[in-house]
This record gives structure tokens, sequence and C-alpha cells, in this order.
């Protein structure tokens, strides 16, 4: 028995994406079999899977134009190269998933490289600043108790020496971070 797919979650020909997926929920939780009665699962359950097909076959834009073409129910049957499958009525939403994400993720290793080198530059700021930003900081303090004067920003002493020392790590971060990235200029200009 052939049935309008459009007609089983309630929208017009012309729905939008974010149309189907609203009727998508919406008709799921009218008809999820945990919703009704014993006597009711097994009707819930068909009406179920046919929500869900509709769903699958509209919401991929490919087996839609093709059963819009065919006007037909199985227009919108899966193929090995649609990422969209039929589900079987033992097969959970979770393998199904599972089974589509394995097949959709495709990383080229050059993105691993590029994320291994920036990994590689990361690491080597923190190198320079974790010994440029103390070493300022101790700097910025030590100067701050010998001339006071260098921070004159409240009238209060310990307010004023945490902006001298705040500042000179604030630098020390500067100047870590410069040496980092000119030595790292240095060696990829050398290799």
């Amino acid at each position: 028995m052939s049935r309008d797919h459009y007609a089983v979650l309630g929208i017009g020909r012309d729905a939008s994406q974010s149309q189907i997926k609203e009727a998508y929920r919406e008709r799921a939780l009218e008809c999820h079999p945990d919703r009704a009665t014993e006597e009711e699962k097994d009707a819930a359950k068909d009406e179920f899977l046919r929500v869900r097909k509709a769903f699958d076959v509209l919401s991929d834009p490919k087996t839609r134009a093709a059963y819009d073409a065919n006007g037909r129910e199985d227009a919108g049957e899966s193929t090995t190269s649609s990422p969209v499958r039929a589900r079987s009525r033992k097969e959970s939403f979770k393998e199904q998933w599972r089974a589509n994400r394995s097949k959709r993720v495709r990383v080229q290793r050059s993105l691993f490289d590029q994320v291994d080198g920036l990994w590689v530059d990361r690491k080597a700021l923190d190198q320079r600043t974790s010994l440029t930003v103390p070493l300022f900081g101790i700097l910025g303090f030590a100067l701050f108790l010998y001339e006071p004067q260098y921070i004159y920003a409240t009238d209060v002493y310990l307010v004023d020496l945490a902006l001298c020392t705040l500042l000179g790590a604030a630098q020390g971060y500067v100047i870590g971070s410069a040496w980092a990235y000119l030595d790292l200029a240095w060696k990829r200009s050398g290799s």
C-alpha cells in the first residue's frame, strides 16, 4: 500500500527542512509505542515506523527529490550510496547512527598533521611563557619594592604592588610569545 509521506507527517509538499523536522517530532511523540496502551502497541509501532520512514525520505534532499519525482513510496528507499538507510524493525536508532557516522566521517591525514603542528606551536608558546611570565612578574614586584613611585595608581600600597607585578607578568607574556613565535619562524625557515 503506497502512502504519501507528506500526509503521514501532516505537512504540505512545499515544507522546509525545519518544518519537516518539527512535524516529525510532533508525530513521533503522538504515536510513540511507549505512550500507547498494551492493546494499541502494535498499531503504534507500525505508525511510528511509517512516520520514521517518511522522515527518513523527506529529510534527505536526494531521497526527497527522488520521491517527489516518482511519487512512489519505494522512491525513498535508501541505497548503499545514500547516507540514510532504511531501518529494519530490529535495528535501533543508536545502531543506525553509529553505522552512518562511521561512513560519513573521513578526515585527511593532512588535517591531523596540521592539528599536530598547532599542538607543537602551542607547546613551544607554553614553554617560553612559563619562563618569562613569572620572571617578569618577579621583576615588576622587585622594581616596585625598589622604587614605589614606579606605579602610583592608587593610594593603597598593596594594590599598587599587585598592579606592578601584574604589569610585569603581562610584559613577560608578550615577550615570551614573541620569543616563541620568532623561534618557530627561525626553525621553519631553516628546515
